[in-house]
């Protein structure tokens, strides 16, 4: 039997287990494997790496690195395996299969698990092989049974973007041929611009194409060298934005929930896409739809942030709902205020746990919302579906959206609200949840800040001007093919880009860079000097956010942060985060220590770079496998 997402793992504090993992995958995809991805030294591509290898990461997890499932900790049914492929010692569990060490030695948190083998991240994801890793432990068990928390583990909702393969493919697709109608459907073709430019409508220069993704060769300035044929399949492509949302597999859900307090632990775990999120009242015109002039928070129900990806924040934050996504542009540019206010903005990767209070709204139905822009923050009206969205057929996009129809990526999910009640009242939930939050940072349930104030709860103060060790950089580029291709680099590895253009980018293959001794604490500053927002990923570690702020670049390589108009972290990411969103034109400070876990066995260094081999990168997995990730070696 095929099922959609692996199984959801619940796990415990402090018991730590042996995870097995059986590959059974054939020798054939169900999507567009682009041959051309660089995996390798000598040149070494996809096509010269078998097609079926897959390696687990447990995202979020504190793993040794043999456990991490790195890029090249890939295996085969057959029993191939990537070079820096390890089982857990004294372990036999025969080829096709791998043995990982989780110390499960973290506080509660929603983590997941996904596939991340080298150059195929972004497909084996994409094709349903991820799932909740739900970590509990003593401190939120307190929270449940004191009443603070409604549930011990909560309903897990892992948000998605898909497009299915219709009925009429070849009618819209001619050389499509990856799977029936009702399979994944994913690009295959690297649409070629000009992008267009906007007016009040959307208008395009069709003089290359009406693609919407950048390529060298009609770029500003353009590459200077003639770019290689394009491949076939082409699905290397910046971003992937699909039509349609589904939650733990299902296309426009709806749950069932008594009217008392609800806990959600939401996992943003889309290709690209953000999710900028708020709850309303549905619309009684339009069934299925928000009525977005009635949040939820008309009738005092409030929704409670408690926790992030890195566990409990140090104080719970009141999200107001009905605040819509900051524009700066008018639909059909629809470009956000990356600074925010927010509501809940969630970038891939990113989690929330979130208390939703339905109490005394037994019979209502309620929409869970999301209006933010893809890509984000600059967007792109071809990627967002919604009623009375524009015809995009003209400019390479979808025909409008038809009422009680899909394709809509903005109304997610119905809430049905039934009979029930609480008897604790909210306000005092929140009260006492302030006060237990903070404290878990000074007794030890949660590990306490770093850069930190008065006491372990409470953040240091802003501007940080103490010492940074390490200076990093995110940039653009085009690839030998002319595809836009995103990397991460050091303010020190200035050089000039195939445009004839200064860059700082390193390849995910260079030599590493990134090498902190086991147990050092480290303040980074990442500068973003292209135009997304990248959700950063740190394997191994959890990091704090101390700042953003903006930054002067002054030629030819002297990168000064804006202090003066620095800022600290939004209120919902006070506390420890693995994945941070950070903006274009900004300069983000954090800070981490780098703790290897113990373990009851020797951990062997990693044949291919002599240390613990890890690695930190965006998690718009486009980004991340082409080629936005760098080595994190820790010795």
């Amino acid at each position: 039997m095929q099922k959609y997402l692996g199984p959801a793992v619940v796990a415990t504090r402090g018991r730590p287990i042996i995870f097995h993992v059986s590959n059974r995958l054939p020798n054939k995809h169900i999507l567009p494997v682009d041959p051309t991805m660089m995996v390798g030294p000598n040149n070494m591509m996809v096509k010269d790496l078998p097609v079926n290898r897959i390696v687990t990461h447990l995202h979020g997890g504190h793993t040794p690195w043999i456990s991490d499932g790195t890029p090249f900790q890939w295996f085969t049914p057959e029993g191939q395996t990537g070079v820096s492929f390890m089982n857990v010692p004294n372990t036999t569990p025969g080829a096709g299969t791998a043995t990982y060490y989780f110390p499960n030695d973290q506080g509660a948190r929603l983590a997941w698990y996904h596939d991340h083998a080298i150059g195929l991240t972004r497909l084996n994801a994409y094709a349903g092989i991820a799932s909740a890793y739900v970590m509990t432990d003593g401190f939120e068990n307190t929270l449940y049974t004191s009443g603070l928390l409604p549930d011990p583990v909560g309903i897990p909702l892992i948000v998605q973007d898909k497009t299915f393969v219709g009925a009429d493919i070849y009618g819209q697709d001619p050389s499509w041929q990856w799977g029936k109608p009702g399979s994944l459907w994913y690009p295959h073709d690297y649409e070629v611009p000009p992008v267009p430019s906007f007016g009040p409508l959307p208008v395009w220069n069709n003089t290359f194409g009406d693609g919407r993704w950048d390529y060298g060769p009609v770029s500003v300035p353009p590459m200077l060298k003639a770019p290689r044929p394009m491949p076939v399949p082409a699905s290397v492509v910046p971003e992937g934005f699909f039509d349609t949302t589904v939650i733990n597999g299902a296309p426009y859900p709806y749950v069932n929930v008594p009217a008392q307090r609800v806990r959600f632990r939401i996992l943003n775990a889309s290709q690209a896409r953000f999710y900028h999120l708020n709850f309303y009242f549905e619309s009684t015109s339009t069934p299925g739809e928000a009525d977005l002039s009635n949040p939820l928070n008309a009738t005092n129900n409030k929704t409670i942030q408690i926790a992030t990806e890195g566990g409990f924040l140090t104080q719970p934050v009141v999200l107001p709902n009905g605040t819509p996504l900051p524009i700066i542009d008018p639909y059909p540019v629809s470009s956000a205020n990356s600074v925010g206010p927010f509501n809940l903005l969630l970038a891939p990767a990113e989690r929330a746990d979130i208390i939703v209070d339905f109490r005394n709204l037994s019979g209502s139905n309620i929409i869970m919302y999301n209006d933010a822009v893809a890509p984000f923050p600059m967007g792109d009206a071809r990627n967002e579906y919604f009623l009375g969205d524009l015809d995009m057929t003209p400019f390479g996009g979808a025909p409008p959206t038809v009422a009680g129809f899909g394709p809509d990526t903005r109304n997610l999910m119905k809430i049905v609200v039934g009979p029930g009640g609480d008897v604790i009242p909210t306000e005092s939930v929140l009260t006492q949840l302030q006060t237990a939050l903070s404290n878990a940072y000074n007794s030890g349930e949660q590990p306490p800040l770093l850069y930190h104030g008065a006491d372990g709860a409470t953040p240091g103060p802003i501007p940080y001007t103490g010492k940074v060790n390490r200076r990093l950089t995110l940039n653009e580029d085009f690839d030998e093919w002319g595809r836009l291709i995103q990397r991460i680099g050091r303010t020190k590895t200035q050089r000039t880009n195939n445009q004839g253009l200064p860059t700082f980018a390193l390849p995910y293959l260079a030599a590493t860079t990134e090498t902190p001794k086991a147990g050092a604490t480290e303040v980074w500053e990442i500068y973003n000097l292209t135009g997304d927002t990248h959700p950063i990923h740190f394997h191994l570690v959890n990091v704090q956010v101390i700042q953003r702020a903006p930054f002067v670049l002054t030629p030819p390589a002297t990168f000064t942060p804006d202090l003066l108009n620095a800022r600290g972290p939004d209120p919902n990411e006070t506390g420890w985060k693995e994945t941070v969103r950070m903006n274009p034109g900004e300069v983000t400070t954090v800070i981490a220590q780098f703790n290897l876990p113990s373990t009851p066995f020797v951990v062997p260094t990693s044949p291919r770079t002599g240390g613990y081999e890890y690695v930190w990168h965006c998690h718009i997995l486009e980004h991340e496998e082409h080629d936005m990730m760098r080595p994190l070696v820790v010795f």
